[in-house]
């Protein structure tokens, strides 16, 4: 007992230390400074490598490697690293602008490659600074990353990763105005030579099987929120896996993220030994916006690196912090998925994940899931994983999982993580029917018994120590939000002071979930109604019943001192 309640309160200090330093990004989306304007730029300082060219790839080795990987369950690579040592002063070419204004640049060919990225050792961008990544031709940019990328500060400067950019022909620009006086410390360590990845709908990464089925297609309709929990990886800049948020039982939305174990054990990341994920991306909203594939790539909403904040091989889960909070993400609402430690198999429920990289996809699970351990087919009450196969849904379609898939959330069917991917032999060959296993979460809960706060995840989703088996997700409403369509909402909706929700069509809250008002927050229920609810209004928010609309909770309605309602020919009940 004296063990177990010094495990609780050394959990609640590793999880408020975890809840302090979050930062966030992201790039501004505007396109390089250079841009229309060489004709302003005059040779300042020229090095002697304007232009570096990365060696040809050994694409039998590289083939050899990735065949190895795959037979002991690695996440897929789609990218060879070149290690370099580039930065600000011993490569590229600098120009000055005819203001005063200075702009650096460094043409990096990759032969034959089919995409590019940059992993930084060391990246500091002091404000107003300007980071740009283009291809040659300009068809594509990414960036700025500006000071609000920085992780450490200048004098603990940590690593940074930026997206990928389709081709083997790619400029890094630089810019500096002329007022800013601090130089930037940009480090290159490594070049992502990409040999997999070419763009969406073409054949190559990105491309799952032909059984796969888009999250917006019918099979998606009931998951339309938790499918925004879901993003795709990119593991140290070359490695795909998938994986999702996950919520706390304090709903405070930090950005908490659940995937498995064995997509940072290749490059040795581990929670207590080197925990550091400076180098690997996050893409969020990666998918067809429809249930057919189109051949246009999907907008990019990424955040760049992680902290891993526990791990374990048992039931090979592993949980990051995000360094950049996808909240600040312009157009993108997060959601944090709820989950099920009970242990007891549910009803078949679904998985959403990004297979080899590709768009967003949903497959269905036929049966409900049976406890075994890792890769076997024999039942067993105590052991680690979930063992599922896929099913036929309402159209015919069988989606499975492949490489890329691994680390995505089992949910069941009340809308909760009970579990995540670890592999199986499941694919949209011959393989259709074969099952997946994914490892549990009740084991992930406690680490399989271990003692170590970094190998199991209660001390950093229950900080509070409240002892519940089970919590509905969550959905954070930052600025004014309108839900329209029939729902039924497996969540808890938390508005914040800067925060609106208009409810103009039939929402029913699902399960033990309440609406939470903070002060400044609104809730209008304009014309729809808001069912089954525990409303929960802080001093300071607001109320508004109008057109008709109604708001029933579960038991009663009571505003707080503080809390404005007004009510306009609606009803609460």
């Amino acid at each position: 007992m004296k063990q177990m309640q010094n495990i609780r309160s050394l959990c609640f200090f590793v999880a408020l230390c975890a809840f302090a330093n979050v930062r966030a990004q992201l790039s501004t989306n505007e396109k390089p400074v250079s841009f229309g304007r060489e004709s302003e730029m005059q040779v300042k300082h020229r090095s002697t490598n304007p232009i570096v060219t990365m060696p040809q790839l050994d694409m039998a080795k590289i083939e050899k490697e990735d065949k190895e990987d795959e037979e002991y369950d690695m996440p897929p690579r789609f990218g060879y690293p070149h290690m370099v040592n580039y930065n600000l002063n011993n490569s590229g070419t600098w120009y000055e602008l005819s203001n005063g204004d200075k702009l650096w640049q460094l043409n990096v060919i990759c032969p034959n490659a089919l995409s590019v990225n940059f992993c930084y050792d060391k990246f500091w961008i002091p404000e107003g600074g300007k980071l740009f990544v283009y291809s040659k031709d300009k068809k594509q940019s990414i960036g700025a990353f500006t000071s609000k990328n920085n992780k450490g500060d200048s004098l603990n400067v940590r690593g940074f990763a930026s997206g990928l950019v389709f081709g083997d022909d790619v400029i890094l620009e630089y810019y500096q105005p002329k007022e800013v006086r601090t130089e930037a410390i940009i480090s290159i360590e490594y070049v992502i030579h990409g040999y997999r990845y070419i763009k969406f709908g073409e054949k190559g990464f990105g491309d799952s099987g032909d059984c796969m089925v888009n999250i917006n297609c019918d099979e998606g309709q009931n998951w339309q929120n938790e499918k925004r929990a879901v993003a795709r990886i990119i593991i140290q800049g070359r490695y795909y896996c998938s994986g999702s948020l996950i919520t706390t039982t304090n709903l405070s939305g930090e950005p908490f993220f659940l995937t498995a174990n064995h997509c940072i054990s290749k490059v040795n990341k581990d929670a207590l030994n080197d925990p550091s994920l400076d180098y690997t991306f996050f893409y969020w909203n990666y998918e067809a916006p429809g249930c057919s594939n189109v051949y246009t790539e999907p907008t990019s909403y990424t955040t760049s690196g992680a902290t891993v904040l526990a791990n374990n091989s048992s039931s090979d889960f592993a949980l990051f912090r995000l360094d950049e909070d996808p909240q600040n993400l312009i157009d993108y609402i997060p959601y944090y998925l709820g989950w099920d430690r009970s242990g007891v198999s549910s009803d078949p429920g679904v998985c959403i994940h990004h297979p080899k990289g590709d768009v967003k996809k949903i497959s269905t699970v036929a049966d409900q899931p049976v406890s075994t351990s890792y890769l076997s087919y024999a039942e067993s009450a105590n052991a680690t994983h979930w063992k599922i196969t896929w099913g036929i849904t309402q159209h015919n379609h069988h989606g499975t999982t492949e490489g890329g898939s691994s680390g995505s959330p089992l949910l069941s069917a009340k809308h909760k993580v009970i579990g995540q991917l670890h592999g199986g032999y499941s694919d949209c060959g011959d393989s259709i029917m074969a099952p997946d296993w994914y490892g549990k979460f009740n084991l992930s809960w406690t680490g399989n018994d271990n003692s170590s706060v970094y190998r199991r995840l209660n001390c950093w989703l229950d900080s509070l120590n409240t002892g519940i088996q089970t919590i509905e997700g969550l959905l954070i409403i930052p600025t004014p939000r309108t839900m329209t369509d029939d729902e039924q909402l497996y969540s808890n909706i938390r508005i914040l002071g800067t925060g609106q929700l208009t409810i103009q069509g039939e929402i029913e809250q699902m399960g033990n979930s309440q609406v939470i008002v903070e002060p400044g927050g609104k809730l209008i229920i304009d014309g729809g109604t808001l069912s089954k609810v525990d409303l929960v209004l802080k001093p300071g928010s607001s109320l508004r019943i109008i057109n008709g609309g109604i708001i029933e909770t579960r038991n009663g309605f009571k505003a707080p001192v503080g809390a404005l309602v007004n009510i306009e020919n609606g009803k609460i009940f």
